[in-house]
């Protein structure tokens, strides 16, 4: 049965499709991803696998390359202003099945606005979009998309529940990171948000630039490249919570590539994952009592990009996963900046380096 439907504009996404599709085969199995390669699509053939997979919550992950709502006819008419265009009709099938639609905009393409897309698409704007980047590929990208495949119920090929695979847990996201500190100022951003306040920080914070970071000018040399002199990150690194609370990380810097990792959190006596950890009681294996924080990317100048994953401290399953951005500060003794759920939501977050 399929699961995984993959929409995309002939003309600039086939390839890309067809690559994402021979990825997630490997992962979830063949038989779950549909990818129409042939020239006419968006008729029968996608309608009716989308209907038949009707009661299995279907995914269209929609590749957002130039050509999606760009493309024209010869006479200059966009085509997906067409009812008869294979892509608008592809999206609205899964609309009307009630799929869950996943955008990838690929290498960078914006998402477009609603206001350029016919009426019965604009819901897709709505719809958190992931990154699908040709260097970020499979180092960060991909795993991403699989990780939010997996949290919708999706399991790898060859794994049942029974075996281990575990539900996402749906409802308590940002649950998942305040266990590791990842909320620790969570409330004061709310606060300020809310009331028009400005955002005080920890003293860790001082002098760190905590805006939305953006790349240096030259963004496509790694940092061995911009500062051989700086300082490496890898080393001990404390996280602190809103309550005061540290939580020791671990950072491993090599070149440009930085990974980090939490020692494992006790969860199993926090009020807040009762209801979760309740149901993962009827499934097989070891029960959920702590988790690990873990990420990893890249370091360009004073900028960080990481994949962030939440798994069980035994890493039998993954609980969340999302993206952290870094603002390295003055004598790289602190980061600053925050992290990006998949489910949309915000936080900031900073890390003092350990005496």
């Amino acid at each position: 049965m399929n699961r995984i439907f993959i929409s995309y504009r002939s003309a600039d996404g086939a390839k890309d499709a067809s690559r994402l599709a021979d990825d997630l085969g490997r992962v979830f199995g063949a038989d779950h991803v549909f990818l129409d390669r042939q020239d006419l699509r968006g008729g029968s053939s996608w309608r009716q696998e989308i209907e038949r997979a009707i009661g299995h919550r279907p995914i269209v992950l929609l590749l957002v390359t130039p050509g999606f709502a760009g493309a024209r006819h010869a006479d200059g008419r966009l085509r997906i202003d067409d009812p008869d265009d294979p892509v608008r009709m592809e999206i609205q099938s899964a609309i009307d099945a009630g799929a869950v639609l996943m955008p990838l905009r690929v290498d960078g393409t914006p998402m477009p606005s609603a206001a350029s897309l016919p009426e019965p698409l604009r819901v897709i704007t709505e719809r958190h979009a992931l990154p699908l980047r040709t260097d970020d590929w499979t180092r960060l990208d991909l795993p991403r998309i699989v990780a939010d495949i997996e949290r919708l119920g999706v399991p790898r090929s060859g794994v049942t529940v029974a075996e281990g695979v575990r539900p996402v847990r749906s409802n308590a996201r940002r649950w998942a990171l305040a266990a590791v500190g990842v909320l620790a100022i969570t409330a004061l951003v709310r606060l300020a948000v809310e009331d028009d306040a400005e955002l005080p920080l920890p003293p860790t914070a001082a002098g760190v630039d905590t805006a939305t970071p953006s790349p240096p000018e030259d963004a496509t040399q790694p940092v061995a490249a911009l500062a051989t002199d700086r300082p490496s990150l890898e080393g001990r690194w404390l996280l602190t919570t809103q309550n005061g609370e540290r939580i020791p990380l671990h950072l491993r810097h090599r070149d440009d590539r930085l990974s980090l990792r939490s020692e494992p959190v006790r969860v199993d006596n926090d009020p807040e994952w009762r209801d979760y950890i309740a149901s993962l009681a009827a499934m097989e294996g070891p029960p959920l009592t702590h988790i690990v924080f873990t990420a990893e990317g890249a370091v360009f100048g004073d900028l960080a990009d990481l994949a962030v994953r939440v798994v069980s401290a035994d890493g039998s399953f993954l609980v969340d996963s999302g993206n952290l951005t870094l603002r390295i500060g003055p004598e790289r003794r602190v980061l600053a900046g925050k992290v990006e759920l998949n489910s949309g939501e915000q936080n900031t977050v900073v890390l003092s380096r350990r005496p």
